[in-house]
C-alpha cells in the first residue's frame, strides 16, 4: 500500500508527509533498520521503543502535537513509496514573541550522503516559516556529529554556542553545539 494522503510536498526522489496511523509498520522497520547507527545520537531506548504499540502511541502524539501547534512530525518515503528513509521533526513550537521552534532529523543509512535530506529540509524549513510564521529555528549537533554540522551550515544555520552537558545522549550527558536558523528581522 502506497501512503500519499498526508503529502505535504515532494522531491525528485522523495515524499515528505504529515505522521499518519498507517505509518506504524513502515516506521517501525525504519527505526530497526537504523537503530544501531542512531544509537549515538539519541537518548537510550528501551525495546519497548520499537513495539508497534509504543509507536502507536508516538504516533497520536505526534497527531495531537501537530493539532494543538506544539510539534510537527514529518516523514520522508521513498518517491510513490511507503518505505520510511527519514525523520524531520518541529518541537517546541513557540509563538508570541519568540516564534522559534527546535529542529531534529535523521535519515536511512542506505540513503544518507544523496542529498535527500539537504533538499527534504530546505522545503520543510519553508514550510515552516510560511504556515507557522516562525523567526527562528534551533538546531543542536554533538561536537562530533560532522555530518549535521556540515549539513545544517548549508541550510544557512549560525552556530550561536557551546552547551555543557546539555541533553543525555546513549545514557551520557553531552556536550552540544547550539545552532540557529533565524528569517529576517
Amino acid at each position: 500500500m502506497y501512503i500519499n494522503q498526508d503529502k505535504v510536498f515532494s522531491t525528485s526522489k522523495a515524499d515528505v508527509l504529515f505522521m499518519s496511523f498507517d505509518m506504524a509498520k513502515p516506521l517501525q522497520e525504519y527505526l530497526l533498520n537504523n537503530k544501531e547507527r542512531l544509537i549515538p545520537f539519541e537518548p537510550s531506548r528501551s525495546s519497548e521503543y520499537y513495539e508497534l504499540d509504543s509507536i502507536h502511541q508516538r504516533i497520536i502524539t505526534a497527531i495531537d502535537d501537530q493539532t494543538q501547534k506544539r510539534a510537527l512530525s514529518l516523514i520522508i518515503t521513498v518517491k510513490n513509496s511507503n518505505r520510511i528513509i527519514g525523520i524531520i521533526n518541529f518541537t517546541g513550537l513557540t509563538f508570541g514573541v519568540f516564534q522559534a521552534c527546535y529542529l531534529g532529523f535523521s535519515i536511512d543509512k542506505d540513503f544518507e550522503g544523496q542529498g535527500i535530506m539537504h533538499i527534504t529540509l530546505q522545503r520543510a524549513i519553508s514550510h515552516m516559516r510560511d504556515q507557522y510564521g516562525l523567526h527562528r529555528i534551533m538546531a543542536n549537533h554533538l561536537p562530533n556529529n560532522v555530518k549535521s554540522e556540515q549539513l545544517l551550515a548549508k541550510l544557512g544555520f549560525v552556530r550561536e554556542g557551546y552547551a555543557k552537558s546539555y541533553l543525555k545522549i546513549n545514557g551520557e550527558w553531552q556536550d552540544h553545539i547550539l545552532n540557529a536558523l533565524v528569517f529576517g528581522n
